[in-house]
This record gives C-alpha cells, structure tokens and sequence, in this order.
C-alpha cells in the first residue's frame, strides 16, 4: 500500500485525489488545504443574492469523454446554450466577436471582415514573438486595435508585447476564424463561432461551488482523508516525504502555486530565481444584487479601457434558482500581483461604470458586495516556458509531479484541469512517474 499526499484541495486537487484512489483503491490518499473553501469555484449567497465569488466559471471542452468524465463526478447539472457578448460602443456583438460582427451595420461587417481576411490571406505558419504580434497577425488591425488589444491589456495589466504568446496554443482555449465564418458574417448572416462553447455545463443550483462539493463528496466516498492545514514545508527523510513535520508520504503530487515551492521544498537557487520571475494578477470579484430579473445574457467583455472591469457576468442566468424579479451579476477587474485593492473603490468604480454603460440603474441595486483573490490569473511571460520548467524538473528530480492551474502555471479551466490529471499515471511509487 503506498501513501499519497496531495497538497492543496482546490478542483486540481480532488481531481488528482480521484484519480490516485480509481486507479489505485488500496492507497492511502490524504488532501491537505488551508480552508477546503474550493478555492476559485467559491459561491456566496448574501441577502438573499447567489453570487459566484471568484468570477464566471462554466464548463465546457471540444471532448465529450471530459464533459462526460466531470459530470459523472457527481452533483445536477444542466445545460446552457452560450448567450455571450462583446459590447463594443453601445452594441452587443455575439461572441466570439468575429463571429458576431454579422450584427453591426453594413459598412461596419465589411471594415471588421477585411480586416480578418486580410489576416488569414497573409497568415504565416510562423511562431509569433509574442502576444500582440498574434493578434496582429491573426485578426490584423481594425479588429486588434478596435476590441482584442484593449480588451487584453484590461486583463493582463501590462503591454501584450511583454506576454508571451504560448497560451493561445492550449487547444480549445480561443476560437480561431475561419474564413467561411467570416463571409457569411460579413454578409450579416448570423454564424455561431467557437461552437465548443457554444453549449456550456452549470450546476442547477446554489453556484458553481457544487461541482467543487461534488468532487469533494466523491474522493471523501473513495476514501480520501482531509488534513485541514498550511502546507509550510516538505522535507524527504529516510527515503519518504515529511509535510509539516507529521504528515508522512511515499508520494507528493502538488496543485499550489510554483510561486510557493521552492520554499516549501528547500530548493536550489536557481529555482527561487525562476519562481521569482513568474508573474500573476489578482482579481476583485464585484457581486451586484438587483430587484429585477436580468437580460437574456450570460457573461460580457467589455474592451473600453474607460471602465475598470474586462468583463460582467449575469450569474443568475446560469443556473435555476433565481428568485423572481431578482437578478445576480458580478464584474471582474485584475490587478497586478503584491498590489492592494481597495474594494470599497472597486465597488463604487464597477458601479458607476454599469450604470455609465446602461447595463444598471442606481434605484434597482439592492447589494453590492466585493471578492478578493491574490492568484487570479498567471500571466505568460515572455520567459514563462522557460521558468515552469526549471521548476517542474527540479519536482521532477526528488520524485514530485505538479499539476493544475497554479501548480502547471497555466490558465486553464476546470475541463483542461481534468483532462490534464486523466492523461497521467499518478499513484505509481517511481521517480517519475509522468508518461
């Protein structure tokens, strides 16, 4: 029998706990966390207000095998047919936006559509130097200077051409336009883009934070013994691994955040310089409670850098126990790592900025609330690669895998997470145990 302890209990970590316990019951499986809050799957409710607190969270892939694979998990579920938006000087443009331009007037479809085309003729099968330069080469420039440039400068909280461009090849993860799609648009005739997404998953009740407790119902069912603790340290002694001085292992796979392990594992040096130069942005969730029923739409991007939040989301419409004539949104704004936000000025800011975009009025707000998360979303940096693998391999050489979001450095959702952990034989007792 070998022991397995896996560190942090977010949706990584009971994922890979799952997987350790189906592929291998007589293990014996303890998952350590500091709260067991579900980490960015969180659902609130106040005053009577369902919110999503650690922003919009839906679950969808291109693989039926994963969505199968997550909803067998456990929990109800239903699905939703995607209702999401652009909203680009007064108009909401269906997303993706490339997709949706078939909305705008006449002269407007043919600037957009030129500027695509125009990008997919002269596409080059060359790896860009970063992201701006894919989004120039990929979309041209009405189409990246109008929407994609400010929209994800709003996110990443610095110039693009400082981001490496390795994300946007996470299959799956961006629709890419194809120029078929792109006529038939510009036409104004209306086309469904990134049809992966185009139907999403949502639990039926009570938020997001049901598929968190689902798989958390499902491994404590396997066997998996909780440990409610920090994770200071991880010291290998005798041939077996030590946490915290009294938690003892023959096997560690990790889910927190690369930023935080070489400390916690006593590391080289050129390890703390690698973790040091990995970069993040914190996100502030902002949770509006209004006394009428919302829009027949889910989640917004809104790139006009004279509002603070990228995007807004009408939570209310994802699953089915909304109170009538009530409706949820929450707004979700990035900062840069080790900054401070003020929530009581984020809130006043996403506030004045729904009702300056007619998205709200001041009379029907009746909660306002505000979330705050230090790890939002890693950010690609230009020597992004380079740094997860100096890391990853120093895990690798005392025999440890890590895995998820923040212990892979990567912004995948809880469907890549899942896919991800599915492709790996993680209960093995070998040096390195990854195929």
């Amino acid at each position: 029998m070998s022991r397995v302890t896996i560190l942090g209990c977010g949706w990584s970590g009971l994922v890979a706990s799952i997987r350790v316990k189906e592929s291998h019951p007589s293990s014996e499986v303890v998952c350590i966390d500091r709260d067991f809050g579900g980490g960015l799957l969180r659902s609130e409710v106040v005053s009577g207000y369902l919110f999503d607190v650690g922003g919009s969270h839906v679950v969808f892939s291109r693989r039926h095998d994963v969505i199968d694979g997550i909803l067998s998990i456990g929990g109800e579920w239903g699905a939703r047919e995607r209702r999401a938006y652009v909203l680009l000087d007064g108009t909401f443009i269906p997303y993706p936006f490339e997709n949706g331009i078939y909305v705008l007037p006449p002269e407007k479809r043919a600037k957009n559509g030129k500027s695509i085309i125009s990008a997919l003729v002269n596409y080059r099968d060359e790896r860009p130097r970063n992201l701006k330069e894919w989004i120039l080469n990929t979309f041209d420039h009405e189409v990246a200077e109008d929407y994609l440039i400010p929209c994800n400068e709003k996110i990443w909280k610095r110039p693009l051409d400082q981001i490496s461009a390795d994300w946007v090849y996470i299959p799956g993860r961006l629709p890419i336009p194809s120029i078929d799609d792109i006529i038939d648009a510009v036409a104004g005739i209306p086309i469904v883009g990134y049809r992966e997404q185009a139907l999403f998953y949502y639990p039926r009740r009570d938020g997001i934070i049901r598929q968190w407790e689902a798989a958390y119902r499902r491994a404590e069912a396997l066997g998996v013994v909780f440990l409610k603790d920090t994770v200071r340290e991880v010291r290998r002694v005798s041939g077996e691994y030590v946490v915290n001085g009294r938690v003892r292992a023959d096997k560690v796979i990790n889910t927190l955040p690369l930023k935080e392990v070489p400390l916690i594992f006593n590391l080289p040096d050129d390890v703390f310089k690698a973790a040091d130069r990995l970069d993040y942005n914190s996100v502030v969730v902002v949770g509006l409670g209004l006394k009428r029923p919302a829009p027949n739409q889910h989640w917004i991007y809104v790139p006009d850098k004279h509002f603070i939040f990228h995007r807004y989301a009408w939570i209310s419409n994802y699953g089915e126990d909304t109170p009538k004539n009530k409706s949820s949104l929450v707004a979700e704004v990035t900062f840069p790592a080790n900054s401070i936000p003020d929530l009581d000025h984020a809130k006043h800011d996403v506030v004045d900025g729904l009702i300056r975009l007619g998205v709200i009025n001041n009379y029907e707000l009746d909660v306002v609330n505000a979330w705050y998360h230090r790890y939002g979303y890693p950010i690609y940096t230009l020597t992004h690669t380079q740094d997860t693998s100096i890391i990853k391999n120093a895990l690798s050489e005392i025999g440890v895998i890590t895995l998820g979001r923040w212990g892979e450095w990567q912004c995948w959702n809880t469907d890549k997470i899942y896919e991800r952990i599915n492709e790996l034989e993680l209960g093995r007792n070998s040096h390195n145990p990854m195929r």
